[in-house]
């Protein structure tokens, strides 16, 4: 073979190992994506249903605060178990909250409110401490 035309080939193939791991690394990068996105989306689902479940509390104490001002009897322990089970499912919500907020790739200059990534040590914009 042509010491040309086998340069040749050997150029492309070192080309078309470079380009498969770069699509490789596109790949991946892609699919840790795809991972967080779906974590974010199960993270918010359930925000979601316990923002739900406490709106119901929320009616339901209200409700017994009216039967009060009416002069009903109103069951005190089942009044001090649904406050307890909102403060439950707040402290719950704040908690997947500050999950979520761990999986953001980006967070904001305390400084100078520049966005920047999760990686980066200092600010681009001003160069203080991130």
């Amino acid at each position: 073979m042509d010491a040309k035309v086998q340069s040749f080939l050997d150029k492309i193939r070192v080309m078309a190992e470079k380009t498969g791991k770069v699509a490789g690394r596109a790949a991946d990068a892609a699919g840790k994506k795809a991972t967080e996105l779906a974590s974010a989306t199960r993270i918010n689902l359930q925000i979601f249903d316990l923002n739900t479940e406490c709106e119901v509390l929320y009616k339901e104490i209200g409700r017994m605060v009216y039967e009060l001002h009416r002069g009903s009897e109103v069951s005190n322990d089942e009044m001090e178990e649904k406050i307890a089970a909102v403060d439950a499912k707040q402290e719950k919500l704040a908690a997947l909250r500050e999950e979520l907020a761990g999986m953001r790739t980006i967070v904001v200059c305390p400084h100078c409110g520049k966005t920047c990534s999760r990686e980066d040590a200092y600010c681009s914009g001003c160069g203080g401490a991130l």
